[in-house]
């Protein structure tokens, strides 16, 4: 599987997507295959990215194109399919973080003690051994993990997937207006979780 955190989908393929859904439609499972084959390394990436883990991410994955496969006959064909497919991954991841994070509350509760942020984990990397580059990569992912998962998930789409504003709106089914505001309040947000972890090294 190619590096979630840089593998990009590849550009103008939408046409072709259409052509195989209408396949599917029809009746043609193969054509549902590849599909699969072509999206999912980028529903993985997103999915991974919201949730922070890789056995989570997997799951959400399979079952995002069990759910698209299942509501493939309302899909209008007028719409992209991919942005279609990601607003059904995100929701899953989203609400899976929901569901965790519910879980950590009541483990607080029982336990009488706080645990991590979601998202951020200790690493016993030894800096002396490890490369400048990926400190800066680990940094910057325990920072964007320890966001709140709506704005993960604009800050994500929009800067590490190279989506427009138009395009993650519509795949979060929010106003322009909406997904601008999330995403200065993520960046703010972000650059002061980085500087706490600047000071605590």
């Amino acid at each position: 599987m190619r590096d979630p955190l840089t593998w990009r989908k590849p550009r103008g393929q939408d046409a072709k997507d259409l052509e195989w859904v209408a396949r599917v439609v029809a009746g043609d499972l193969d054509a549902y295959a590849r599909l699969i084959d072509r999206h999912r390394d980028f529903v993985y990436s997103i999915a991974l990215r919201i949730v922070g883990n890789e056995t989570d991410a997997e799951d959400i994955s399979q079952e995002a194109f069990v759910t698209a496969f299942r509501a493939l006959g309302s899909f209008r064909r007028e719409s992209k399919f991919s942005s279609w497919l990601y607003r059904i991954v995100v929701n899953l991841a989203l609400a899976h973080e929901k569901k965790r994070q519910r879980s950590r509350l009541v483990d607080v509760a029982w336990n009488g003690r706080g645990e991590p942020p979601v998202g951020i984990a200790a690493t016993d990397v030894d800096p002396e051994k490890a490369l400048l580059d990926r400190e800066i990569r680990q940094s910057v992912k325990r920072a964007i993990g320890a966001l709140p998962p709506h704005y993960r998930v604009v800050l994500t789409l929009y800067h590490l997937e190279e989506r427009s504003y138009e395009e993650v709106a519509r795949v979060l089914d929010l106003p322009m207006g909406t997904v601008k505001t999330h995403l200065h309040r993520a960046r703010e947000m972000l650059r002061r979780i980085v500087e706490r972890q600047d000071l605590k090294e």
